[in-house]
Order: structure tokens, then sequence, then C-alpha cells
């Protein structure tokens, strides 16, 4: 009876869901506990999570799932009741344990659970929770007791509701199936793997947790438009009917415009809200990796989390995991010293790295921050210059911001040796790409001694970009806005050439310029009638003549084909009020030209 719950699609799903999230909520719980043994709130929060997964497997005749459960809850019994403490290896036997159910949760989604070697897992476990003194209850008595248990409360099943019922009978049926199959052999085996083909464990639900009062407001507004169509209906048929004075229905159809507008804003907007996720997701699986990762290189090392409840489309959060990990990664093995060189040079043994975001505008803001060692820009030079990025003349006129952008370029590595984490030089340039294609950017900012710091800049969704429209010649272009710092009307008399290259003055400051005619191929506007664009990722700016300034909109940016990857320049396209195409610049690629143009100019008057 009980194994035929486990047909139903639904009920599987909702207990895949559930104990996901109680999984992703125990890795971080775990590795808090570890800091902090004696907080009973903690410990308490994870006995629950496993007595709930355990529970409902049960329920649902998972057994595996059941037995490895119940024997990681015995140990969490043994330090809720102080009879053994959390020491490092009591907690890598339960984070195995958490790690081995998360892979069999992934096998019920793909099919089914497989045949699994628990044998050391299981003794291991059981070696955790023997007590460091006192008595316990033993195994075989609380099996013993299991029956009794089952006796005195299927009496008070009449008398209990529904949700009561649907718990009592979870217990019931866990601590069944944990009676009826004996628990594996102590036999000290590898950490226990699914038989056969892996399924990777990244693998997410294509499903959404939605607040209901977004929900109820999407609905509203859905109504008004229904009743903004009634209206345009009635318009259309009095204009076809000509009995109504033109200027009467003009001015009605005016009116109903106006509204549906701002209807379509609001439902845009609220629609965008209800994909809109924290970014807690995101970042209650690194105190896990931080501490394995730390454990492995031999620091000391805690990590500060803020902003967790900053929200975040789905979609982004998805997309930001890997680039966090590696920056995270990376602050853990190259930024931060080894325990014995920091207190050689008067820091604290343990090191410090903080993870934070938070909203500015229409962008989120995540920056990793780490109190190590820093990058020293002249290593970093000497390594461009090595290299062949750029010449040892070059170098000298470049800021520091210039020279630690170097980092991002592919393969490019200051670390004296590779290691399985870092070192090799891929990785930096991959971030700057992902972000790229989430059309975000970033920024690294360092202080030798100091640390160092990385800051990702992102939209708030993928869907929905604000962008200014600018014309060149006949064509029409779209800048995101959230790149742009100022627009301002150029003279003929602010306009330079220097070494090559062109450089606007505006207000006692040199910005480098780009023609955006000249990028596409176009003939130059007449001297004296050009607007300058002026674009910003961090500290770095660009000013870009164009013809037009067209005003502000926002636009759904559609990616281009393979044909137009390679031209840095371009973010996307999006498609006008009119039908037509407009292709959506990319502010990184365009600096990237600006600066790229310098160093061209630069070295052809060098030589």
């Amino acid at each position: 009876m009980i194994n035929e719950m486990a047909q139903d699609p639904a009920l599987v799903e909702e207990f895949l869901l559930e104990s996901e999230e109680l999984l992703e909520r125990m890795d971080q719980d775990m590795v808090l506990l570890e800091a902090h043994p004696q907080d009973a709130e903690i410990l308490n929060r994870i006995f629950r999570a496993l007595h709930t997964i355990k529970g409902t497997s049960g329920f649902l005749g998972f057994g595996p799932l059941v037995r490895l459960s119940h024997q990681a809850e015995e140990v969490l019994n043994n330090l809720r009741r102080g009879e053994i403490r959390a020491t490092t290896e009591i907690m890598d036997a339960l984070l195995k344990s958490r790690d081995q159910l998360g892979v069999m949760l992934q096998d019920v989604r793909h099919g089914g659970l497989q045949s699994y070697s628990l044998d050391g897992l299981m003794a291991e476990l059981a070696r955790a929770q023997k007590p460091t003194g006192g008595d316990t209850v033993s195994h075989e008595n609380r099996l013993a007791e299991a029956p009794a248990v089952k006796a005195q409360t299927s009496s008070t099943l009449k008398d209990a509701p529904a949700a009561q019922i649907r718990i009592l009978e979870a217990e019931i049926a866990a601590d069944a199936l944990v009676s009826a199959v004996p628990l594996p052999p102590s036999e000290p085996v590898a950490v226990a793997r699914a038989e056969g083909t892996a399924k990777s464990s990244d693998t997410q639900a294509h499903t959404l947790r939605v607040d209901v009062g977004k929900l109820d407001e999407l609905i509203n507004l859905i109504g008004e438009l229904v009743l903004e169509r009634n209206r345009l209906a009635q318009i259309s048929r009095d204009l076809a009917s000509q009995q109504d004075d033109p200027r009467v229905i003009a001015e009605a159809l005016s009116l109903s415009a106006s509204r549906l507008s701002f209807i379509t804003d609001e439902l845009q907007t609220t629609g965008l809200k209800t994909r809109m996720v924290p970014i807690e997701t995101v970042f209650r699986k690194f105190p896990r990796l931080v501490r394995d990762v730390a454990h492995s290189l031999g620091k000391e090392v805690d990590l500060i989390v803020r902003g967790e409840d900053t929200e975040l489309d789905k979609t982004m959060v998805e997309l930001i995991g890997d680039p966090l990990i590696h920056l995270v990664r990376n602050s853990l093995d190259h930024g931060l010293e080894m325990p014995d060189l920091r207190a050689a040079n008067g820091k604290p043994r343990k090191g410090t790295i903080r993870l934070e975001a938070r909203q500015e505008g229409d962008q989120i803001v995540i920056s990793i921050r780490d109190d190590g060692a820093g990058i020293d820009p002249e290593r970093v030079a000497r390594k461009a210059i090595e290299k062949g990025l750029v010449t040892a003349e070059r170098v000298h006129s470049l800021s520091r911001a210039e020279i630690l952008d170097f980092i991002f370029l592919p393969g490019f590595s200051t670390a004296e040796k590779t290691s399985n984490l870092s070192g090799r030089g891929v990785g930096m340039d991959v971030v700057r790409s992902n972000l790229k294609k989430m059309n975000g950017n970033v920024q690294l900012e360092s202080e030798v001694g100091a640390g160092t710091a990385v800051l990702l800049r992102l939209p708030l969704t993928l869907a929905i970009l604000p962008v200014l429209l600018v014309r060149v010649r006949e064509d029409v272009y779209a800048l995101p806005l959230r790149s742009v710092i100022e627009t301002a009307r150029v003279q003929r008399r602010d306009v330079h050439k220097v070494e090559g290259g062109e450089i606007l003055h505006l207000r006692d400051r040199t910005l480098p310029l780009l023609r955006l005619g000249r990028i596409f191929q176009q003939a130059d506007t007449a001297e004296g009638d050009e607007r300058a664009v002026i674009l910003g990722l961090g500290e770095r700016r660009v000013a870009l003549l164009v013809d037009q300034l067209l005003g502000q909109e926002s636009t759904v940016i559609k990616p281009l084909s393979t044909l137009f990857h390679n031209i840095a320049c371009l973010a996307g396209a999006t498609i006008s009020g009119d039908g037509r195409v407009r292709l959506v610049l990319d502010p990184a690629g365009i600096l990237a030209a600006a600066e790229a143009s310098q160093a061209l100019a630069a070295h052809g008057a060098s030589a």
C-alpha cells in the first residue's frame, strides 16, 4: 500500500522539491554546527530536516533513503543528548551522508533508486555515534520499541486531523522499513556511489515557488487588460459604424492607448516579479564549499555572507552559480595566505571571505572580498610583457585598473605552480565571458597585502532591457541604459587627436572617443552636429559619438545567431514598433575596442 504511493508523480515531485530544499539548508547548517557545536537550535534544525526526509521516504517506500537517514539521525540524536561532540570526523560523516542522500534523490528524479554500496558510509556513521561517556539507548532496543510505537499510534489515527494522520503514517512507515531491513555490516568500504550511469547532481527542477500576493497582483492586472480589450473592441465598432464624431473616437482611442500602455508596463513588471527568487538559493552552497576547500588547502577561513534576501531573476540565479564558485575558489587558493604566513605578517591566522549582494537601481551587485595577499600590479605587468600582450614602454602609461584587467585575458595566470583548484590560466576569462552573456560585467579591485575584491554587476532580469536609442545616418542602435553615465553635445574644439586616436575633453576630464559610425564602417557625420554618449563600466569610461539621441524605452533583447558571435560590440538584437531589427550594443565590447584602439595607436606611434 505504501509503495503504491511512490507511483503518484505529483506526490513524488512534492517530496523531491521539499527534500532537495531541506538538503540545501542542511549543507549550510552542518557547516554552522561545526563552527558552533553548542548551538542547540542549529542542531535541532538539522535533525528535523533529516527526520522529515526519513519519514516521507518511509511513507513512499524508499528503503535506502530511510536506512541512511536513520543512521545519520542516530548520530544527531547522540549529539543532541550531549553523548558525543561535533568533531571534524563526525561532521565529515554527516556531510558525506547528506551528499549520498542527494545522489539518491537525483536517482529518484531520473527514474528510480539504484543499487548502492553503503557499507563504508554506514560503518563510518556507526563509529561516529558511539558515545564518549554515559549510557544511551542501543540501536537494537530502539528497533524493538518501534512496533510498540506503531501500536500506540494506530489507536489515535481515527481522532487525528488528516495532516497529522499523514505525518504519523510516515513515521510508522519509516520505523517499519528500518525494522524490516537489516543494516549493512560495518565494513570499511569507500563512500557509496550509485551503480550504473551516474546522474548529474546539478539538474534542477523546472519549478518555481511564487508568493501568492504576486499572483494576485498578476491576476488583477490581467483583469484590467481584459476590460481595456473590451473598450478597444467597442471603439473599433464605433469607428466601423462611423456613427460618432471622429474627434470623439480619436480622443477615446488616445485614452485607451494610454491606459493600455500603463497596464502593459505594470503587467510586465509584475510578471517579472514572479520570476524573482532570493539569491540565497546560490549563496547557500558556499559555506560547505569554503569548508571543504579550506580543509584541503590547510587554511583557516571565515565566510561572511550578506544580502541573501536580494532578489534576482531565476534564470540569472541559475547562471551566476558557476562564476561565483570559481571566484570563491580563487580567493581561497590564490588570495588567502597560509595561517603561519598570515601570523608572520601580523594578520589573524584565520582569513576572511565576504560574499555580499545588493541592489543598485536596476542592477544587482555581487561582491567577493578577501583579506589576503592582494594582487601585485607590477607582477601582472611583468607577466603581460612576457606573454607579449603589451610592450614595456606602453605598460608605464597604463593605469592600475588597466593592468589588473590583463587577468581576464584567456590563459593569463600569475600562479607559480598549478593546482587542481586554480593556476592553470583558465577561469577568469570564462567568468567575464559568462557575465557578458548575462549582459553584466566584472570589475577587479586589489591592494597588495590587504586583499582583493571582485564586483559582478548584473541586470535584474534577462527578459527586459531599458535602452537608450541612438541614430547614426539611417540606422538606429540601442545602448543598455545602465551603462550610460550621461549624454553631451560635442563641440569641435573638444575633440583632439592623440597618438593616432581621438579623445574628448569633457569638463576637465579626458575620455577616449569612438565614432559609432566607424565601428560599423559608415561615413562620418559632418563635424559640429554630433552627440556623445558617455559609457561606463566600473571606473572605466569611453565617449561614443552618434548623430542623434532618440530617447529611452524598455525592450526585449534577443540573442544573435552564431554568425555574429565574433563581433565584440554586439550584445543582441530587438524589434522596434515598426517591425525593424535594431542592434543592441555591448558597452564592455565598445570599451575594449576603445582601449585596443588606444594601444594600437600608441604602439604605432612608438614604432
